[in-house]
């Protein structure tokens, strides 16, 4: 009896049978019509994901191919399939992009990567709305620009950044429209160009200095419109 019980502990856990209770299973639908178990989608004898359901839902861990059977995406879903994490790859395997998604709508922190591997872009969505600091980086890694969102509108402050680090232009945004004073800087340091914008317009005065912060140029505008061009000539120091 004993030596029974070992033999049938044995034929049920072996590869074999554990392969055929996969294949039993395998892209099966129950009498509602819902996706039950695990799941293998071809198109044109060409694997295009794996994973399993449970009453049509997707849950757990999912992997999606390209053509040329390269890993596409990797997702791990989750709140009853609401809920993602996704790590997205190009065909040769690189990751490109990783990130959740909630109902398939892009959520919380995105980040993507450039073909040498480094960081190039950091994005952040609420269910699928454009919120928070978006930025993006050179090869290198250094910070490019940074922009602020708030329900899809450019709202606040933008800064742009040189190579190095160093600041080229810093202003903001209200409602998708420059508003207030700007400034553009030499890559060395020091205000090249500045003024304000009315809605995205130049208004008022603006300078533009050397590099040893001499005023050079003054203009002046009404809503977008030039007024008056003076060059000045700077003062030179004894």
């Amino acid at each position: 009896m004993k030596k029974n019980i070992i033999i049938l502990f044995l034929l049920l856990f072996s590869p074999a049978f554990i392969f055929s209770q996969v294949i039993d299973t395998l892209n099966k639908v129950d009498a509602k019509g819902k996706k039950q178990g695990y799941w293998k989608k071809y198109v044109n004898d060409t694997l295009k994901y794996e994973g399993r359901f449970v009453n049509n839902i997707p849950t757990g861990q999912f992997i999606y191919y390209h053509g040329n059977g390269a890993i596409k995406a990797k997702s791990f879903y989750s709140q009853n399939g609401k809920f993602s994490s996704t790590s997205i790859y190009n065909d040769k395997g690189k990751l490109r992009a990783e990130g959740f998604y909630y109902d398939t709508k892009k959520d919380s922190l995105w980040k993507y990567y450039g073909e040498n591997d480094t960081l190039c872009a950091e994005e952040h969505y609420r269910k699928g709305i454009w919120v928070g600091v978006w930025k993006t980086y050179y090869s290198d890694g250094v910070l490019d620009e940074q922009k602020s969102w708030v329900n899809d509108t450019l709202n606040g402050p933008w800064k742009q950044y040189y190579s190095d680090g160093k600041i080229k232009l810093e202003g903001k945004y209200i409602k998708n429209k420059m508003e207030g004073i700007f400034k553009y800087y030499f890559p060395e340091g020091g205000v090249f160009y500045t003024g304000v914008y009315k809605k995205s317009l130049k208004d008022g005065v603006w300078m533009q200095f050397n590099e040893k912060g001499q005023g050079i140029l003054k203009e002046t505008y009404d809503n977008g419109d030039l007024l008056k061009s003076e060059e000045l000539k700077p003062v030179e120091k004894k």
